[in-house]
């Protein structure tokens, strides 16, 4: 590709903010609030955190330019085998995550239109928020299934339609800030800190997207670590401007239900004087999440195809020359997976799988850096080392979170 053709670090930056701002930001004040108004640190490491992963995927970009990092950076040091099974935990990471997401539509429909209905089954085992969840589900994949994927414009009136409320939300609670919520900063002590920092970096999810632009941008050996660095930073103060609002303003009572309820319900609650706030929220919570589900239900049906080609298994690699497996197909197991996990699993649980699936194909790509004699020599591993430290402990607290450790 001409360098006139690629993109500029403006574009490399916006694309890289996109593939984060979503859905999870709408669960972030309730995960950290478990820590307190010190969920603020929970946060400010899981940025640490994302950006030496980010910086070193993007060297890794560098040193060994190609698509598909969670599959060839780990094939590179340890072959076929750990290739794929890379491949296939980011894959069942990201699936997971929207479980989380299909879940949460059902929770915040039903807290702001229907309160007045209760969580009892009502068919086919199911509760209200199961119902509601399942069928904006449902007409997402008609929706996909039809041809409808989302357009470049589209995702940029879906930004909007986020960061607007976001801001809003965010200039409230500032102005409604309690000295008494402040002062008692660390109330549970840093156990919680430290636990909550994995569910923090559910946010950040996309930033890894960054690292797969490198033949596509300009002056890519200094422009994608900058994006990556720029994109990481500028959503990261965004969000911990909104949390900490939030969490310096709102008592920690009003998250009692936690992930159960929905964060505008909550604000509702918590700032009657500003009756269209809570609406402001839902809104942009509902575009969020909608939005998010009906661009990676294409995303992931084509991650899925692109991990099965690498395959060298006889069954699946007749499954598609028979085209038994297509878009239409994944599209339909996806959605089908995504709603399997909504339903069945607890949304804290949901958070922490994803995290230990995702970090453990970070950690099996990034481990490729350690095999080069060139990087320890520069010292350029000190971040990778540093990446890894944090990756272990992520799983540490996000296993331990799993199994009520």
């Amino acid at each position: 590709m001409k360098e006139r053709n690629k993109i500029g670090l403006g574009a490399a930056i916006i694309i890289g903010i996109n593939a984060m701002i979503g859905a999870g930001v709408v669960a972030m004040p309730a995960t950290l609030s478990a820590a307190g108004p010190a969920g603020i640190i929970s946060y400010v490491a899981a940025i640490a955190f994302a950006m030496l992963i980010g910086l070193s995927l993007a060297h890794l970009a560098e040193l060994f330019p190609g698509s598909g990092w969670s599959y060839i950076y780990p094939e590179k040091w340890g072959g076929h085998k750990i290739g794929m099974f890379s491949a296939f935990c980011y894959l069942i990471g990201v699936l997971i995550a929207m479980g989380f997401i299909v879940q949460q539509t059902g929770i915040w429909l039903h807290d702001y239109f229907f309160s007045g209905l209760h969580y009892n089954v009502v068919a086919f085992g199911l509760d209200y928020n199961q119902i509601f969840s399942a069928i904006i589900l449902f007409l997402l994949t008609i929706l996909v299934l039809a041809g409808a994927e989302a357009s470049s414009f589209g995702q940029y009136v879906i930004a909007a339609f986020v960061l607007i409320p976001l801001g809003l939300t965010a200039i409230v609670a500032w102005l409604n800030i309690k000295l008494t919520i402040i002062s008692n900063f660390m109330p549970h002590g840093i156990k919680p800190v430290l636990e909550t920092t994995p569910k923090a970096l559910y946010t950040l999810m996309g930033f890894e997207s960054i690292a797969s632009l490198y033949t596509i941008v300009q002056n890519p050996k200094k422009n994608v670590a900058k994006a990556c660095m720029i994109a990481i930073f500028s959503v990261g103060s965004v969000y911990i401007f909104f949390a900490a609002g939030i969490l310096f303003s709102i008592p920690n009572s009003y998250f009692a239900k936690g992930l159960g309820e929905s964060l505008a319900n909550v604000i509702r609650y918590a700032f009657p004087s500003y009756p269209y706030l809570a609406l402001f929220v839902l809104v942009g919570g509902l575009f969020a999440m909608i939005g998010t589900l009906h661009s990676m239900l294409w995303s992931l049906a084509s991650l899925s195809s692109d991990v099965l080609k690498k395959s060298r298994s006889r069954i699946i690699k007749l499954m598609l020359e028979k085209k038994i497996w297509n878009d239409n197909s994944a599209v339909i197991l996806i959605s089908t997976t995504m709603l399997l996990s909504a339903i069945f699993i607890q949304a804290e649980s949901i958070l922490l799988t994803t995290i230990c699936f995702i970090v453990m194909s970070y950690l099996l790509s990034i481990s490729l850096l350690l095999f080069q004699k060139k990087e320890w020599k520069t010292g350029k591993n000190i971040r990778t080392v540093f990446a890894m430290l944090g990756g272990f402990a992520m799983l540490y607290y996000a296993i331990k979170g799993i199994f009520f450790i």
